[in-house]
């Protein structure tokens, strides 16, 4: 049997928000940050779902607000141009709020699409918050989780 443990994609210290140097360990990205990830299906009898996992450090929310938004991004060859032109395909969003715990799990549905799959993951603060009232916290961790290791991941872009 296959192992069920988390698989380490990213481990840093990035502080998402519009207060810069509130954490002076982490390095400052503003509103938001978006890693590239390779997701190879490594058992062709496996789920076709990959499950990943952000920890965060500070993430909270008010209450009435939708939280922040994490987009899971595929890219992929673009059919109906020349060779080298690719297109984006937003395959799920997650929200990201205070009752989280700093930790977040969210699912990929691969189904009928290549491998390897070129996915982004985006983190962008609530901005429907106002200015100056934007939460500031640190991206620490991305995991890949997928159910019997049906998908290895790897940071990058890598064919």
């Amino acid at each position: 049997m296959l192992s069920n443990k988390s698989e380490l994609v990213w481990q840093g210290r990035t502080h998402l928000g519009d207060e810069p140097g509130v954490f002076s360990d982490a390095a400052y990205s503003g509103l938001a940050m978006e890693l590239p990830i390779t997701l190879q299906k490594n058992n062709s009898n496996g789920s076709d779902t990959a499950k990943l996992a952000l920890v965060t450090q500070n993430a909270e929310t008010f209450a009435g607000y939708p939280g922040h938004l994490i987009t899971v991004t595929l890219h992929q060859p673009d059919a109906g141009m020349p060779e080298n032109h690719f297109t984006e395909t937003v395959l799920t969003t997650a929200r990201l709020k205070g009752s989280d715990d700093d930790y977040k799990e969210f699912t990929v549905d691969l189904a009928n699409q290549p491998s390897p799959a070129f996915l982004s993951i985006r983190v962008r603060i609530d901005t429907e918050v106002p200015p100056g009232l934007y939460n500031d916290f640190v991206v620490t961790h991305l995991s890949n989780k997928s159910q019997d290791s049906s998908f290895v991941a790897s940071l990058g872009f890598r064919a």
